[in-house]
This record gives structure tokens, C-alpha cells and sequence, in this order.
């Protein structure tokens, strides 16, 4: 059995707790756990600029660790969210300490343990009355004078392709371009 299979095979189910549709693992089980199998693993939580997190109040912040056990390193992200799952504009510490802890599990995951946890995690949940942002919406609604500009500001901001945005994404894009009509309409503009 390799090392893989044998961090897998480590049941956790009776250290995880359930909060809404998600299911969590306490991050002290899962190191002690995993230090077992790995009793030299390392773990760093990257730091960016100086600071524990990276992102902007627009759009959200994003922590990342890094796990280093046997001869291998996997790095994680993890966006700051609130106790719903919601995007967190302007983060506490105990936000980001907490998310951080959240991310160092789910980077245990990738050398299998509790892994089976995360199944399905990545698909998204789109919500019934989910509308994408367009071309037309942009023009028409948001008074976007060069959409292909903006799209790709965008796309560069969020990390994703306009064609995969999702509900979070537009959310967020509509409430930055919310915030600017309001402020041309102030202004006279």
C-alpha cells in the first residue's frame, strides 16, 4: 500500500461535523492524524505583500498553505468566507485565522486524508433564479461603454473566464458595477 492509500484509508467520519450542507474536519485531528503517517510533514501558510491574505474589499480574499510531506508539496486556496459560505469583503483575523486552518485540511486532503469529504464539493450549486451576466446586460443595465475591456479587467480580477462565471462571481461584478452607476448618477454623469 502506498502513501496515498494509506492516508485515504484513515476513517475520520467520527471527528467531522456537519454545518449546513457542508461537512467539516477539525484541523488538529486531521495534523495529528496525518503527522502519524507523515511524523516530518511541515506546513506554511504563504504569506503575500506581508500579510496572510490576498484580494481586494471588491472581490474577496483568498488564503493559501502549503503541506510538505515525503518528497511532496501541495499547495492550497481558500477563499475567506463567512459562517454561511458567503464571500467576506472586509475580513476579521479570526475570519482569515479560521480559513486558514480550513485550508491547511483541505490541503491534507490532497494526500488523501478525508478526501472522500471534498467529493462533490466542486461542483457548483447554482441557485434556481441564477441569471449570468452578458454582453447586453453590461451595455444595457450597467452603461459598460467597452464591454471586451471590461470583461477581460474582469476576468483578470476574478482568475476566471467570463464564459464560467458564477453566481458568486456575477454577484460580486454586479455589485461593483452598482456601486459605480450609483456613483455617475451623484455625480451627474
Amino acid at each position: 500500500m502506498g502513501k496515498f492509500e494509506e492516508v485515504y484509508a484513515i476513517n475520520v467520519n467520527d471527528k467531522t461535523e456537519k454545518k449546513g450542507h457542508l461537512t467539516y474536519l477539525s484541523w488538529a485531528f486531521a495534523w495529528a492524524e496525518f503527522k502519524k503517517v507523515y511524523p516530518d510533514a511541515t506546513y506554511k501558510v504563504n504569506e503575500f505583500d506581508g500579510t496572510f491574505c490576498s484580494g481586494n474589499e471588491k472581490m474577496g480574499y483568498m488564503v493559501q498553505t502549503s503541506v510538505t510531506a515525503g518528497e511532496q508539496t501541495y499547495e492550497m486556496w481558500l477563499p475567506v468566507m463567512d459562517m454561511r459560505n458567503n464571500t467576506v469583503l472586509q475580513p476579521k483575523m479570526t475570519e482569515i485565522n479560521k480559513t486558514i486552518m480550513r485550508c491547511l485540511t483541505k490541503n491534507l486532503a490532497m494526500f488523501g486524508l478525508g478526501l472522500y469529504i471534498y467529493a462533490g464539493e466542486d461542483l457548483p450549486e447554482i441557485p434556481k433564479d441564477f441569471e449570468p451576466i452578458t454582453e447586453k446586460e453590461l451595455r444595457e443595465v450597467w452603461g459598460v461603454q467597452e464591454v471586451g475591456k471590461t470583461i477581460k479587467w474582469y476576468e483578470k480580477q476574478l482568475g476566471i473566464s467570463f464564459a464560467e462565471w458564477g453566481a458568486d462571481e456575477c454577484e460580486a461584478v454586479r455589485g461593483v458595477l452598482q456601486e459605480q452607476k450609483e456613483k455617475r448618477k451623484k455625480n451627474g454623469a
